[in-house]
């Protein structure tokens, strides 16, 4: 098979001011193949739930979405792990001040000149979604501030943020925290000057035996504390000296006084010997996120490192750590040509490689949840297939990246995982999928024209270019981020599958260039199963279903002529109905309208300019199936006033029946637009008794004409709900 390379400019060479504390790649991106490629097709569920239903929720001003700020930054604004949206509770104490709210923190550069004036920033919501104040966390210096993380103390409601910056004359780095008095005022205005909590390398040196270290791009949780009246706050950063990133890792308790009197808090720091040994012997890469139990002592490293699964697991509230290893490296058979008998991948001297799957550095943006009564932790990060002789050069071919979520069991010690975008017969076996072979039959699937193995591909990020190569697609520009609630679990990540085909002018996807997708899973069973992908994005083209059946009709106007991406999820899944036959969530996220397709600020060719863009908040509701457990308490709040269903039949002609449900007796409307937003008709607008009701359009609007074939979109208001969805007039 002839490889096709592809020309990639790694971020690595060609840093700039602008770049210089980005995360690098571990491994050198040899190329990848086009020939065998399939875009945008993927195998079908097994056995899984149906792709959920979703529709946004306005915000308290009746938008869709909430812009919170422009910026000229470009470039991962919610940073690398972790959580950068997280919700108080509802009443701060101790003094009783109403709460609620939502804080964002992110980078954010207010001129053209993002290399000098990058700065921490946090937006303070309203609990209807409204923007309430944007502005900058640390408001008595300017330091190039990046990668911001967020906690918020579950009983002052006050937010801890961090960020690392150059703020001393050795012109190192050192990671810095504040936090916001919210209890002591009731007001999200009053922050405190920033403290160094990472003093590098002065902090890490005694714990390393090393004097150069530079630990940044910080992370901070808070959860329980062994002390009475406390809670505990945590935060890590990675090493920037080198590319495998050992961490240092501090903990300190706190309780409302403490906060009061502006205390830079007691910290116990350490580091951890396992990551120690593979930075500083240059063994691995460590790929991972911290996760803290608000409940109990539980706190816990996870990730990959190398060819194995890890997790470094305390249930003494960080004071002590376990570590869980497992290899996740596995033999896949290298086909061959049909016609030729040549082998599908070659070594260097045009022998057969040996094959492996195993875990990529790639796809490392994620965070985790616990689910299983806190028995479980999970996470969402890839795989890459690749060749022994490769692995031993310390080279890969970053095409070949397949999304899977993994799983660690806290009570067993043991991992398990779940393939997601391409799936063999059972995703959630011990076999990861081999993407020429879906039927684990042991014969390859598929061949083309000329012999070649067919082998499913998956493009798990928001950006792609020859010329930044799948390296930058995979490495700078993918998110993998989670939330759960009790049972149910949320991930969402981005896909460009579709722009990707249109780059390679595959037949059908014309309209795809620039233009990526967000991907949505969703799980009630603690996320031993997933449902099928729901895809939505800001492509008009995709409101059109075409004879090829390439396009799958997932255009969400609410994004119209946004490039929307870098999505980052709220910490808390709220349950907003959980009755038979009616199970809904609303899921909080906050992401980026860039103005230019690409990142400037990780300065490689065809990654944008630095022309703007900005950074919003949504919310979108998302419908679940019967789930298999009920006791579903945390964060619940009162059910909805009402339920739409979607129309059946879809597509219809000439007429289809929308049924809802009245929750309670109350004033109901119920109206249709077309994909412009121009309202076609009223169906209903009047009092209605509860219970289950229904209406039918004959696809014709106010003045009694007929409508053209094409989308349209019905929206029901009651109460305080309100829902819209799509239906599909064909004649």
């Amino acid at each position: 098979m002839k490889r096709i390379l592809i020309l990639l400019i790694l971020s690595l060479f060609v840093c700039t001011l602008l770049a210089n504390d980005l995360m690098k790649p571990a491994q050198i991106a040899e190329g990848g193949y086009y020939q065998g490629m399939r875009f945008g097709r993927r195998s079908a569920s097994r056995d899984q739930d149906p792709a959920p239903e979703y529709f946004f929720i306005q915000n308290g001003n009746g938008d869709n979405t909430t812009y919170l700020i422009d910026t000229y930054y470009d470039y991962m604004p919610f940073s690398y792990n972790g959580h950068n949206l997280r919700f108080q509770p509802a009443i701060s104490m101790p003094y009783g001040y109403a709460a609620d709210g939502m804080f964002v923190s992110y980078m954010c550069s207010e001129t053209s000149t993002p290399s000098t004036d990058r700065r921490a920033f946090y937006s303070y919501l309203n609990p209807d979604g409204t923007l309430y104040y944007s502005g900058a966390s640390n408001v008595y210096t300017i330091d190039r501030e990046g990668f911001t993380g967020l906690a918020i103390d579950p009983v002052t409601g006050d937010p801890f943020t961090v960020w690392h910056s150059v703020v001393e004359p050795d012109n190192t780095y050192d990671s810095s925290m504040t936090y916001e008095l919210f209890h002591a005022s009731g007001s999200s205005s009053n922050w405190i000057e920033p403290f160094i909590i990472f003093d590098n390398p002065e902090m890490s040196a005694p714990l390393t035996g090393h004097a150069d270290d530079e630990f940044i791009w910080p992370q901070v949780w808070i959860g329980a504390s062994p002390l009475a009246d406390h809670r505990r706050v945590h935060a890590y950063g990675n090493n920037y000296t080198g590319s495998n990133y050992n961490s240092l890792y501090g903990y300190a308790d706190f309780n409302a006084d403490s906060l009061l009197y502006s205390a830079h808090l007691d910290w116990t720091m350490k580091t951890f010997e396992y990551f120690d040994y593979m930075h500083y012997n240059d063994i691995d890469r460590i790929n991972k996120d911290l996760i803290v139990s608000k409940i109990d002592g539980k706190v816990a490293f996870f990730g990959t490192a190398g060819d194995s699964l890890f997790a470094m697991y305390s249930e003494d509230y960080g004071e002590t750590f376990t570590k869980y290893t497992q290899q996740l490296k596995q033999p896949m058979d290298n086909p061959t040509n049909n016609i030729t008998g040549a082998p599908l991948w070659e070594n260097d001297d045009g022998t057969a490689a040996e094959m492996y799957i195993l875990p990529s550095n790639d796809m490392s943006h994620y965070n985790g949840v616990f689910t299983d009564d806190h028995t479980k932790i999970q996470w969402m990060t890839g795989v890459n297939y690749n060749s022994q002789e490769n692995i031993g050069q310390g080279v890969y071919w970053p095409a070949y990246m397949y999304p899977k979520i993994f799983t660690f069991d806290t009570v067993t010690g043991e991992f398990s995982f779940y393939d997601l975008d391409v799936q063999d017969t059972d995703p959630g076996d011990d076999h990861l999928a081999v993407a020429y072979d879906l039927n684990d039959d042991g014969i390859v699937d598929e061949y083309d024209a000329d012999g070649w193995p067919i082998v499913v591909m998956s493009c798990p990020s928001w950006f792609f270019n020859t010329e930044g190569g799948w390296q930058d697609a995979y490495f700078h520009e993918s998110i993998c981020k989670m939330v759960a609630n009790e049972n149910w679990v949320v991930c969402v990540w981005h896909d460009s599958a579709k722009l990707q085909a249109a780059f390679y002018e595959e037949p059908g996807y014309d309209g795809w260039v620039k233009e990526s997708e967000f991907c949505i899973i969703i799980s009630d069973d603690n996320g031993e199963s997933w449902s099928d992908i729901r895809y939505f994005n800001a492509n008009p083209n995709d409101a059109i279903i075409d004879s090829t059946n390439h396009y799958d009709g997932n255009y969400a106007p609410e994004l119209e002529d946004m490039i929307a991406v870098d999505a980052c999820l709220g910490d808390k899944l709220e349950i907003l109905s959980n009755t038979p036959g009616n199970y809904h969530a609303k899921l909080h996220f906050v992401f980026m309208d860039d103005n230019d397709y690409g990142s400037a600020a990780v300065a490689t060719p065809g990654g944008g300019t630095i022309n703007g863009s900005s950074l919003r908040y949504a919310a979108i509701d998302l419908e679940f199936q019967e789930p298999n457990y009920t006791s579903i308490h945390e964060n619940t709040i009162t059910p909805v006033a009402g339920h739409l269903s979607q129309n059946y039949p879809n597509p219809f002609n000439p007429s289809t029946t929308i049924a809802y449900n009245m929750v309670e007796a109350g004033k109901v409307s119920i109206e249709v637009f077309n994909i412009k937003g121009q309202k076609v008709k009223t169906l209903v607008n009047e009092h209605m008794t509860a219970g289950n009701q229904n209406v039918t359009w004959d696809g014709k609007d106010t003045n009694n004409k007929s409508v053209s074939s094409g989308i349209y979109f019905y929206k029901m208001k009651t109460g305080n709900y309100v829902s819209t969805k799509k239906m599909i007039l064909m004649k």
